[in-house]
C-alpha cells in the first residue's frame, strides 16, 4: 500500500503546482496578447512541464496500481488500454478514449517547437479545460484508495 500513497502524493502535488501556474495564466489573459516575453513563456512551459508530469504520474503509475488493485492481475500482462478499459469499467474515468485524449494532448506539448507559440497557446487551453476533469478522475482513484485502506484497517 506504500507504493500507491507515494504516488497519490506526488499527485497531489503536480496538481497543487498546476493550479498555482494555471491561475497565473488566467491573470496573463492569453488569448488577448499578440506577443509573449521571456516570462510569460516561462510561465506557459512551467504550467506545459507539469501537466506533463501529472499526466505521466497518473497514466504510468497510479493507473497500473489501481488496475492491480482491482483485478489481481499484473498490469505488464495487460495492455494500457486493457487498463483503462478497467478503469472505465469501475467508474474512474468516462471512457478510456477519454485519457487517450489526455495522452495525445501530452505528446503534442512534448512536440512543439519553441518558436510555435499559438499552438502551444491552443495545446494549454485544452489542457486548462479539462484540468478539473483530471482532478475529478484523481479524486475518485484517491476516495477509492482511502476507502479501501480503511476495509483493510
Amino acid at each position: 500500500m506504500k507504493r500507491v500513497e507515494i504516488v497519490i502524493q506526488e499527485i497531489e502535488k503536480h496538481l497543487e503546482l498546476l493550479d498555482y501556474e494555471a491561475e497565473k495564466i488566467n491573470n496573463l489573459e492569453i488569448d488577448k496578447m499578440d506577443t509573449f516575453d521571456y516570462e510569460h513563456l516561462m510561465i506557459l512551459d512551467a504550467y506545459i512541464f507539469r501537466f506533463i508530469k501529472l499526466q505521466s504520474a497518473m497514466g504510468e503509475k497510479l493507473f497500473p496500481i489501481i488496475f492491480e488493485m482491482l483485478t489481481g492481475k499484473f498490469y505488464t500482462e495487460v495492455s494500457f488500454i486493457d487498463i483503462l478499459n478497467t478503469l472505465e469499467k469501475y467508474g474512474f474515468l468516462e471512457s478510456g478514449d477519454y485519457w487517450n485524449t489526455i495522452r495525445k494532448l501530452r505528446n503534442e506539448f512534448v512536440h512543439i517547437y519553441p518558436w510555435e507559440t499559438d499552438l502551444k497557446v491552443e495545446a494549454i487551453k485544452m489542457a486548462l479545460e479539462n484540468q478539473e476533469k483530471i482532478k475529478d478522475i484523481f479524486k475518485r482513484i484517491k476516495d477509492y484508495v482511502s476507502e479501501r485502506n480503511l476495509q483493510q484497517s
